[in-house]
């Protein structure tokens, strides 16, 4: 089987927010994002101060392809080859590509996050995702992998207990980077900054990362064999080659 390897960032639609929390009101954009934020966290504790998913909109979307002998052999950054990387046009890029593969989605929380973003933005955009809702591909069906293979919701047990720290933390522990210099929580500041290219790196990183956790699930819940995650493994090397360097 192949896969493909997927990952999102997102910044808050801000005018969205006005919309809904402050409609009529004569502040701007700005301010009604920073209320709805303050609310946030005033409602968590202090804990979070992290949007309902209808808010986030895609400024980068990265995926990885891997071929049936678990070798990964190209990452692609949406809207890199039109240089266009407008909401519209990367969500409509990945819907686009999504509906012709034949294989299984690898995520980390992208059933709780990065695809639910998606829907949403087809939704929002008026795409038909005739094939992604097609109970028969499996993209849907949480305890299934055959068209989603979520690696959180796995190893979590599906929602049994909590890996606090995610990603990082996993990829710390079997010996990845991790996050380095760049968080999730930095993207909405380094996309009003116009760093538009380090997030796409942080992005590309992501999905490196996922890929080498995804090797050692597959080894863990013996989906593959030793020699099978080596082999992988040293012929994917210029991709950790890649993961090494800084940001």
């Amino acid at each position: 089987m192949n896969y493909a390897v997927i990952d999102i960032e997102t910044r808050i639609d801000k005018a969205l927010v006005k919309e809904v929390y402050e409609s009529g009101s004569s502040i701007s954009d700005d301010e009604a994002y920073e209320n709805a934020r303050q609310r946030i966290l005033e409602e968590s504790s202090g804990r979070t101060d992290f949007f309902p998913v209808p808010f986030h909109i895609p400024v980068s979307i990265v995926i990885g392809q891997v071929n049936e002998t678990m070798e990964m052999t190209n990452i692609t950054v949406l809207g890199e080859e039109q240089r266009d990387f407008s909401p519209r046009t990367l969500t409509t890029l990945f819907w686009e590509r999504l509906e012709r593969f034949k294989g299984a989605l690898v995520s980390f929380n992208g059933r709780g996050f990065d695809l639910p973003v998606l829907e949403l933005q087809a939704l929002k955009y008026g795409l038909s995702l005739r094939r992604y809702f097609d109970p028969l591909s499996g993209c849907r069906h949480r305890y299934s992998d055959s068209g989603h293979f979520d690696l959180m919701d796995f190893l979590t047990n599906y929602g049994a207990f909590f890996i606090k720290g995610g990603l990082n933390v996993l990829c710390k522990m079997v010996g990845l980077p991790g996050k380095e210099k760049v968080k999730g929580g930095d993207v909405q500041g380094l996309w009003e900054k116009g760093s538009f290219d380090q997030i796409h790196r942080y992005c590309r990183k992501d999905v490196i990362q996922t890929y080498f956790l995804f090797l050692r699930v597959e080894l863990l819940r013996g989906k593959i064999d030793q020699v099978i995650y080596e082999t992988s493994f040293k012929k994917s090397q210029p991709f950790m080659d890649e993961l090494m360097t800084g940001y």
